[in-house]
């Protein structure tokens, strides 16, 4: 049985999503494989204990997790330990990430299982970082004539409003260029409501993205796995939302938010615009590509690194998708070429023999 590390929480304003998004996850393959559940809380400690399953601990952790265990990291053993009364010692063949948002699916936490050689579940840091970056996405897409909405990017405290105003015209929709969950984004059809997203959006980041907004457009979801020559792309699924998929719809409404793509025609569009995107962004792994469309054309809007649940709902079942996405990560990682990063040199030798080292020290 494969030994899963399971990540959720999260030093992040979308912490409370990935707990769901963790606790979904665990509950749906708990019996297909061994799994070590760590919580990162809003401080960045890891943590596990024994009722780590219990929604109802998340409010005050600390306070109502039964026998909380500190985790750490062994960079040197590939493994993560308990420290409390000794090493208690597992060592994962993979890394099932469920953390959204900052330090999480900006690849934050790639480059620390790169740096333990834990193979995971979502794309490399560099491919995260890029997609975590709404404008890096949009410029990169746009370079391989893949079709995004227009928009400006600037920093918050440098908005050139001339230059804004020369690009887009009311309604402008106002989104923090690094963020996810729909979280700081509005829609604006005057300047006072623009001015007033811009103070919302920039408590979450100081690089701020103005976008056209489409009114009437149709928006959807397709989810991407790819593991080197194996692609899997998802039945795509339309959102309700007439205007923008905010927070409250995604997260916090008890009605189905999207519903299957009626026709063959537009949904073979979705798909194969969807698996463009992963491929160009190198996006290897599990990725959700968000997509718009006005007036029969097709937009991308975002990619995300580590979907909602991980896109269980897309694939059709939670279970089957992520025993997929675990199987299928450990056995790419294995057949993949292993890089070197050692080199034979003679820079220290010949460093130490020309250089008087004394004169380095303080004096």
């Amino acid at each position: 049985m494969e030994k899963v590390l399971l990540i959720f929480g999260g030093k992040s304003v979308e912490r409370d999503i990935s707990v769901i998004t963790g606790l979904q996850v665990l509950n749906s393959v708990q019996n297909d494989f061994e799994i070590f559940a760590v919580y990162i809380d809003q401080d960045g400690g890891w943590w596990t204990c024994d009722n780590i399953k219990d929604i109802n601990i998340y409010s005050n952790f600390l306070a109502l997790a039964k026998k909380p265990k500190k985790v750490l990291i062994d960079f040197n053993n590939k493994c993560v330990f308990v420290k409390k009364h000794g090493k208690k010692v597992f060592k994962p063949d993979v890394a099932l990430i469920c953390l959204h948002g900052a330090n999480g699916e900006d690849g934050a936490i790639c480059g620390v299982m790169q740096m333990a050689d834990i193979p995971f579940t979502c794309p490399n840091l560099s491919a995260s970082a890029v997609c975590y970056d709404k404008n890096l996405t949009k410029i990169l897409l746009s370079h391989y004539g893949l079709p995004t909405v227009e928009g400006v990017c600037m920093n918050s405290d440098e908005i050139d409003r001339k230059k804004l105003f020369s690009s887009l015209s009311f309604p402008i929709i106002v989104k923090p260029a690094r963020l996810g969950s729909s979280v700081g984004i509005a829609v604006c059809k005057n300047e006072e409501e623009l001015e007033l997203a811009i103070e919302s959006a920039k408590l979450y980041d100081n690089k701020l993205l103005f976008e056209k907004f489409l009114e009437n457009k149709r928006e959807f979801n397709c989810a991407v796995m790819i593991f080197g020559d194996k692609t899997i792309v998802s039945k795509p699924q339309e959102i309700r939302s007439k205007k923008f998929y905010s927070f409250d719809e995604k997260y916090l409404n008890d009605e189905p938010c999207s519903f299957e793509v009626k026709t063959k025609k537009l949904e073979k569009e979705l798909q194969k615009l969807s698996l463009q995107v992963a491929k160009k962004l190198e996006c290897e792994g599990l990725v959700r590509v968000d997509l718009l469309m006005e007036d029969e054309m097709l937009y991308v809007n975002e990619v995300n690194t580590v979907p909602g649940s991980l896109a269980g709902y897309l694939f059709g079942n939670t279970r089957e998708t992520v025993v997929e996405l675990v199987e299928n990560t450990i056995s790419a990682f294995k057949e993949k070429r292993q890089l070197t990063f050692s080199y034979q040199s003679n820079a220290l030798n010949i460093f130490k023999q020309s250089q008087d080292m004394n004169k380095y020290a303080k004096k």
